[in-house]
């Protein structure tokens, strides 16, 4: 009896020795995104040159702030389910410098034009612990990224060869891409953690194709038992091919820049 109560007097101890990022059950973050954009959509995938880059085409914030919430639970001693969201809606007008087909219609050079694009990002994954301590833990899982995408142009376009309309042209697509998922946590001290994670994909799924890396280093300050702060810096590139009825074409993104977010955990 005595040795399987300072057993339990030891575990208790090591529990509460622990960062929270390596203890938790339940942890809840709600922050910002400012990413430094680049964006290019093709909109046929048939026609040659037809690329729309909107970060070199359109003067637009190239660091747009966007909300970000991250979930993490971990329902048993090894196992853990995370999910994440942010999302960027973004419009702006400028004046083509080349002739842009989308769809049907041809938006010729000189048009002034309304641009834009949204674009939801939706991660979860399920992970197991490989490796742990006191002070850290490495892991690695399945997950998904879900981009929900949606540009579109609209002003004058070419009609019957010479007349000018004003149209709308607008495609969208759900593109699910599986990656692998690893972190790593290490915390020094009850206050102080520094981690990583690295999501990467590429292969070819039904209609969808392509590559996926999703990257990020951080640093969490714990400002009381339940509450803490964090700062990372976020690399997420997709380059995608997307061969659906409304839209044959693809997608290049990029979004590079810090976070700061404010956790909650149990």
């Amino acid at each position: 009896m005595l040795v399987t109560a300072s057993t339990q007097i030891l575990l208790a101890q090591e529990e509460i020795s622990k960062h929270p990022i390596l203890s938790s059950k339940f942890q809840l973050g709600f922050g910002i995104y400012i990413p430094t954009q680049r964006v290019q959509f093709k909109v046929n995938a048939d026609a040659e040159d037809n690329d729309i880059n909107f970060d070199e085409t359109f003067d637009f914030n190239n660091n747009q702030v966007t909300p970000l919430v991250n979930f993490d639970w971990r329902f048993s001693k090894n196992w853990k389910l995370a999910a994440e969201f942010f999302n960027i809606n973004y419009k702006t007008t400028a004046v083509l410098e080349k002739d842009i087909e989308a769809g049907d219609y041809v938006f010729n050079k000189g048009s002034n034009v309304g641009v834009g694009y949204r674009i939801n990002m939706y991660r979860i994954y399920v992970g197991r612990v490989i490796s742990r301590g006191l002070k850290h833990e490495l892991g690695a899982g399945l997950g998904l990224h879900v981009l929900d995408l949606g540009p579109f142009i609209e002003g004058n376009v070419i009609v019957n060869g010479n007349e000018n309309e004003f149209r709308r042209a607008r495609i969208s697509a759900t593109a699910p891409l599986p990656n692998i998922a690893l972190w790593y946590y290490y915390a020094p001290t009850e206050k102080w953690s520094f981690s990583a994670h690295v999501d990467w994909f590429a292969l070819t799924i039904n209609q969808y194709s392509g590559s996926l890396w999703d990257v990020s280093p951080k640093v969490r300050y714990q400002i009381i038992k339940n509450l803490g702060v964090s700062f990372d810096y976020r690399f997420f590139g997709v380059n995608a091919n997307i061969n659906e009825e409304n839209w044959n074409g693809g997608v290049k993104l990029s979004f590079s820049g810090p976070t700061f977010t404010i956790i909650g955990n149990l």
